[in-house]
């Protein structure tokens, strides 16, 4: 009884909005430490303006993807782990032509059940399209990551949607029954 009254304050929205919000802080002072920082990274179009927000929707994805893990599909599951990978292994590895922020955004506006990640992702996701179209003018990864975002979103809804009575099958198969 006492782990689900926690599990479920976890969860609340301004519970979420302060642990995105200080993630998103750690990241800012990971960023101002580091001896790469120059004048022009605090200009709207430098980098520390284009990497600390999307921590906010990320960290709620993740938030999100933990509150529903028992009752998420397989194809959830998957997708989930293809597009945040795809996403981040562009921080790591030279992924030609695929902006990892739209990637993830446009994924997760699509496929989430929280307020607070359609809220967030849709504001960033105005910022990364306005910096990378109009400030860049770099619009074939934007476009690309766009496209494949919301083609994987889609194909969760679908595949999801053919579930029995729309219910999404757990992933665990090993029931108990008492």
């Amino acid at each position: 009884m006492m782990y689900e009254k926690r599990r479920f304050f976890v969860f609340q929205p301004a519970i979420v909005l302060l642990f995105s919000a200080a993630a998103a802080t750690l990241c800012a002072l990971r960023i101002l430490r580091s001896s790469g920082v120059n004048s022009t990274s605090f200009d709207f179009s430098g980098s520390f303006f284009y990497v600390v927000p999307i921590v906010i929707p990320f960290v709620s994805f993740l938030f999100d993807g933990a509150e529903h893990w028992r009752k998420t599909s397989l194809a959830r599951v998957l997708c989930d782990v293809l597009v945040v990978g795809l996403a981040i292994g562009r921080l790591v590895a030279h992924v030609p032509l695929i902006s990892g922020h739209t990637l993830f955004l446009s994924y997760a506006i699509l496929t989430s059940r929280s307020r607070i990640v359609l809220v967030t992702a849709g504001v960033v996701m105005l910022q990364v399209v306005y910096l990378k179209y109009f400030v860049w003018h770099d619009p074939i990864t934007s476009t690309i990551g766009i496209v494949l975002g919301v083609a994987a979103g889609l194909l969760v809804k679908q595949v999801e949607a053919q579930l029995p009575n729309g219910a999404q099958r757990p992933i665990s198969t090993n029931h108990r029954s008492n």
